[in-house]
C-alpha cells in the first residue's frame, strides 16, 4: 500500500479517487500514550481500510489527536490518535 502526505503518489503517478477514510488508534490512558506508536497504529488500520475499497494508495494522509475525560466521573484522559486520507487506485495503462 503506497502512502503519501502530500497530495500525489511517488512520481507524480496517475490516480482515481475511491473515497475519503479514516481510522483511529485504540483509546488509551495518557500516562501510557506515545504519540508516535499510536500514529504508526493509526496508520495500519488506515492501510487495512484502503484495502478493503481495493485501494492501491492512500493520498492525504493526516493525523489528529482527540481526548476524552468523563466530566461526571473523576478519572483518567483517554487519548487516540485518528488518521485520514484519500484512498485512490493507481490508474492502469491500457
Amino acid at each position: 500500500m503506497r502512502v503519501s502526505f502530500g497530495q500525489t503518489l511517488e512520481a507524480g503517478w496517475s490516480t482515481t479517487a475511491i473515497g475519503q477514510i479514516s481510522a483511529a488508534s485504540r483509546w488509551r490512558g495518557r500516562n501510557g500514550f506515545v504519540m508516535e506508536d499510536e500514529r504508526e497504529a493509526a496508520l495500519e488500520a488506515l492501510k487495512r481500510e484502503a484495502a478493503e475499497y481495493g485501494a492501491d494508495g492512500i493520498i492525504g494522509v493526516r493525523f489528529e489527536a482527540d481526548e476524552v475525560r468523563n466530566c461526571e466521573v473523576e478519572g483518567m484522559a483517554l487519548t487516540r490518535v485518528t488518521a485520514t486520507g484519500m484512498a485512490v487506485r493507481i490508474a492502469r495503462a491500457a
